[in-house]
């Protein structure tokens, strides 16, 4: 993590002064970052993979040793089998000799040493067993694997930084520019709430028509979506997303490719009037009631609420 947090640093680093003869550096990219983080968790991915790797090596070896014990056994048993073959063979052809002669006392002793080798070969057959080798998985493995959605699991976490700010800092104006010509190509006649992205595209909730609208960077409309009441507050929840009241629910929104994508919705016990987004939780105004929700839905507690004696 260290290797992140400075590869993060020099990325975004700028020096504070150049040389006027050379050129002022520019800040590496976002996706330059991002590629460097996806580089990183995907080697720590290949690296577990790894271990499978390992596992299968480890498995054949073993099925290799076990297969040359085999072969070892049976040699063995077939050599056996082949000396007692030769041998049997020499005193056929012995006894075969000594009956030509009629030397009956060598013969008598050659019948014995065969009958012998008769019996030891009998014996050695008795004992003889077929041998196999079989490869029994682990079922679990495979279950385990299938049931898997992916190589690993992508967590989105937050951090929060405390900034320090002078309350008693003046801001300054230094300039100011209106741009209308996107009222008439439009028609926003009941906008109630605006949001800005982090890329410039601005969003509209607009009540006369029950749309949210997206404009570009130079204000035109390129995509609108409706709604089935009429929406009141807008915010941001990530650069893609963003999250609209409407009656009495709350209503995301995707932005992709300069187009507007109807999302999940959230539906309240109460009306929805303003939204916020912080760390996590939503934040809905009712009007009488402040209340805090997580991005699931579920109510977390009631912050404030008007009573009708302050509300005359």
């Amino acid at each position: 993590m260290n290797d992140i947090v400075m590869a993060r640093t020099s990325l975004f680093r700028q020096p504070a002064s150049q040389p006027a003869s050379q050129p002022a550096r520019q800040p590496a990219s976002p996706p330059a970052f991002d590629n460097l983080i996806t580089s990183f968790f995907l080697r720590k991915t290949w690296l577990r993979i790894a271990a499978l790797n390992i596992l299968e090596k480890k498995t054949l070896n073993e099925m290799k040793d076990t297969l040359e014990e085999l072969k070892a056994s049976v040699k063995s048993e077939v050599d056996k089998y082949a000396s007692l073959q030769d041998e049997l063979k020499q005193l056929r052809d012995a006894i075969q000799d000594i009956g030509d002669n009629s030397n009956q006392e060598i013969y008598l002793i050659a019948s014995i040493k065969c009958q012998d080798k008769i019996q030891l070969f009998e014996k050695y057959r008795q004992n003889f067993v077929k041998s196999s080798i079989t490869f029994q998985p682990y079922s679990e493995i495979v279950q385990y694997i299938s049931e898997m959605s992916g190589l690993g699991k992508i967590e989105h976490g937050t951090k929060k930084i405390t900034v320090q700010r002078n309350p008693d800092k003046i801001i300054k104006l230094n300039s100011k520019s209106e741009n209308g010509a996107y009222l008439n190509e439009i028609k926003c006649l009941g906008i109630r709430d605006i949001c800005v992205l982090l890329n410039g595209q601005v969003l509209i909730a607009d009540s006369e028509t029950n749309e949210v609208k997206l404009l570009n960077q130079q204000y035109h409309l390129v995509s609108h979506c409706s709604v089935s009441d009429e929406p009141s507050g807008i915010c941001q929840i990530t650069p893609h997303e963003v999250a609209v009241t409407v009656g009495s629910a709350v209503q995301f929104f995707q932005v992709k490719c300069c187009q507007l994508v109807t999302d999940r919705k959230l539906q309240l016990q109460h009306d929805c009037k303003g939204i916020a987004y912080h760390e996590e939780d939503l934040f809905v105004d009712s009007d009488t009631a402040l209340y805090k929700y997580t991005l699931s839905g579920e109510l977390f507690s009631k912050l404030h609420e008007v009573k009708e004696k302050e509300q005359k």
